[in-house]
């Protein structure tokens, strides 16, 4: 089954109604919040692969961490947590510093500081702890 997203207002995906006419349609109703968090979400993701691109050759943590899209990052505050987070699940990397920033917070035991897949266990499961992610 092939699948086409219309999104709109209502009176603008009326207007489209002569084209959706006999087919089978399902419409998801987005609040205003909805739509921020999606917003939000690709905001983050465009963020995220810039910086990734521009930092992939970089070794320094502190290069890294300074690149202006993680600092955007950084700037959207709470809201990057759950989108920091579970991408730090999917893939773990250097979001340490924007973690700590924006929460002022570090749940890494000393014995593993250095180990990205361990420091990052530690923060996802922070996250789960708080509801931040499932």
């Amino acid at each position: 089954m092939n699948e086409t997203v219309i999104e709109g207002t209502w009176e603008e995906i009326r207007a489209q109604e002569a084209r959706l006419a006999g087919h089978r349609v399902r419409v998801t109703i987005l609040d205003s919040d909805s739509r921020a968090a999606a917003a939000s979400e690709e905001r983050f993701a465009a963020l995220t692969a810039k910086w990734r691109a521009d930092t992939a050759h970089l070794s320094s943590a502190s290069a890294i961490a300074m690149h202006p899209a993680y600092q955007e990052i950084i700037g959207m505050g709470a809201a990057a947590l759950p989108f920091i987070l579970r991408e730090l699940e999917r893939q773990p990397d250097h979001w340490f510093w924007a973690l700590h920033a924006i929460t002022r917070e570090d749940p890494v035991r000393a014995v593993h500081r250095g180990k990205v897949a361990e420091m990052a266990k530690s923060w996802v499961e922070w996250g789960r702890d708080r509801g931040l992610i499932g």
